[in-house]
């Protein structure tokens, strides 16, 4: 459902992720722990830690590479984060665990490194590694664990994690600041609270910051409210979060907490932990808590949850080459005229929707033809531009482009599109040999907006209001559309 009435998301996130399909769902925490993958002395050593009862501390499944695939792929789950942990102790989880697993299929893994930044060296050190690292494997991220380093987030003076800091802003990768205490003796989660790590995402504001491993009870709310207000920080959700929950209950509890969906739809990542739990388990529940949503909530989270991590680097998360998609918009038809007293500009526009029924943002393609006109003819100042839509299950809208406005006004139209038309008479009458069942998309288009507007222009502006945007609603999609954009500019006598 999520895909047939997606949202032009060109004018949420730009042209590149118009189609939230193109690309892939994403994983965003697996742990490079694999019986088919030889450990290394880091990790082995976390593996023998046992708490007071004598149960491995970092429990995981025994699990091949075949498995996690065929688990991925079962919850249509088709790119995997896999992750370091570097404690600065004996144990943890090392790059070159990482690097093991991304290598057997780079183009399914990629790789979240994790360094001590506490630890005195050279001035470019750690960024040299991250090179090195990048010329084998794609690296998406850097994760780290200020509880179990000791590592002071607010510090200034620590060299390594300002150059990491600025080396990732400027490469496009992450930074995963990991809270939790994976119930380790020696943590230390004062070097985690909540003061310390709002100081350090107010100090990054253009880095992307990822917050993983808090706890649903008793942190969740209070990082929702504190950290709402950033645009750069982002939400991980994964097993540890869960706390005797099953994942559904997990999510229901998520999406329940008023505000969060409004706040954090598109900015936060699932991960599994596997080998810890499996991913089909994850997407389950997510799918089972979604379901007691509402249309616009429901489908945001079915879109994006899994694919927002795309976002970030355009190099490493790259869209599926389906090999049939043009460019749109195009322009079909472009002619003016001059009379004795006005200059018509003709524009016929091709416009495509991608859905069935899909709230398309016309105001840049409109401000760029207009622009160009205005600015052919320095000499006229005044003037009128009308907006003509050919279909009639199409209509023209104005309305304020605020990204949760435009995106309760698309799905409210696109839950009305849902309804059943069987009992209307527009149905399998078929007088050109074809059925007809879009009733709905009729009235819709009769009931909403006009098929045609006019701005007009004024010393040689588009005279609409500071809020106003322009909006054409198509439905009975996906299709190709046809607008007339036509500038009259008056000539003085």
């Amino acid at each position: 459902m999520e895909r047939l009435y997606q949202p032009d998301f060109t004018c949420i996130f730009g042209v590149d992720y118009g189609d939230a399909f193109s690309y892939r769902n994403i994983d965003s925490l697996i742990w490079p722990i694999f019986s088919d993958i030889e450990p290394s002395n880091t990790l082995k050593n976390l593996l023998k830690i046992k708490d007071n009862e004598g149960n491995p501390l970092f429990y995981r499944r025994n699990l091949r590479i075949e498995d996690l695939k065929i688990e991925m792929n079962c919850s249509n789950i088709h790119v995997g984060l896999i992750q370091a942990m570097n404690t600065s102790k004996s144990y943890g989880i090392a790059n070159s665990d990482v690097i093991e697993l991304v290598k057997r299929d780079p183009s399914m893994f990629k790789g979240i490194l994790s360094f001590n930044l506490n630890q005195k060296t050279t001035e470019h050190h750690i960024i040299n590694e991250i090179q090195k690292i990048q010329d084998l494997i794609p690296v998406c991220g850097v994760a780290i664990y200020p509880s179990l380093t000791k590592l002071n987030l607010t510090e200034e003076v620590n060299q390594n994690l300002m150059n990491l800091m600025n080396y990732c802003r400027k490469n496009s990768l992450f930074i995963k600041v990991d809270l939790s205490n994976f119930k380790f003796g020696d943590n230390h989660s004062q070097f985690a609270s909540p003061e310390r790590i709002e100081s350090f995402i107010a100090s990054h504001l253009n880095n992307y910051i990822i917050l993983s491993g808090f706890s649903i009870y008793n942190e969740f709310e209070n990082i929702l409210n504190r950290f709402k207000k950033y645009p750069n920080v982002w939400l991980e959700f994964d097993p540890r979060s869960i706390g005797g929950m099953t994942p559904s209950n997990l999510f229901t509890k998520i999406f329940g907490t008023q505000g969060f969906i409004q706040n954090f739809w598109q900015r936060i990542s699932i991960g599994s932990a596997t080998p810890t739990l499996e991913i089909s388990q994850i997407v389950r529940g997510f799918i089972e808590a979604t379901e007691k949503l509402n249309f616009t909530q429901k489908n945001l989270l079915l879109t994006w949850a899994f694919r927002n991590l795309n976002r970030f680097n355009k190099s490493i998360f790259k869209p599926i080459d389906n090999g049939i998609i043009s460019t749109y918009p195009k322009i079909k038809e472009q002619s003016d005229k001059s009379y004795i007293n006005q200059i018509i500009s003709t524009n016929i526009v091709q416009l495509r929707s991608y859905s069935i029924t899909q709230l398309l943002f016309l105001t840049d393609i409109i401000k760029n033809i207009f622009d160009r006109i205005i600015n052919k003819y320095p000499e006229l100042n005044d003037g009128e531009l009308l907006l003509r839509s050919y279909h009639t299950t199409t209509t023209l809208l104005i309305n304020e482009h605020e990204v949760g406005n435009y995106l309760d006004l698309h799905y409210y139209f696109a839950e009305l599109s849902t309804q059943d038309s069987s009992d209307f008479m527009h149905t399998v009458l078929a007088e050109e040999n074809r059925p007809d069942f879009n009733h709905l998309d009729h009235r819709i288009a009769s009931t909403y907006g006009s098929k045609q507007l006019v701005l007009p222009i004024r010393n040689r502006k588009l005279k609409l209001g500071s809020r106003e945007n322009l909006y054409l609603l198509a439905t009975f999609g996906p299709r190709i559309l046809d607008l007339l954009i036509e500038i009259k500019l008056y000539k003085e006598n």
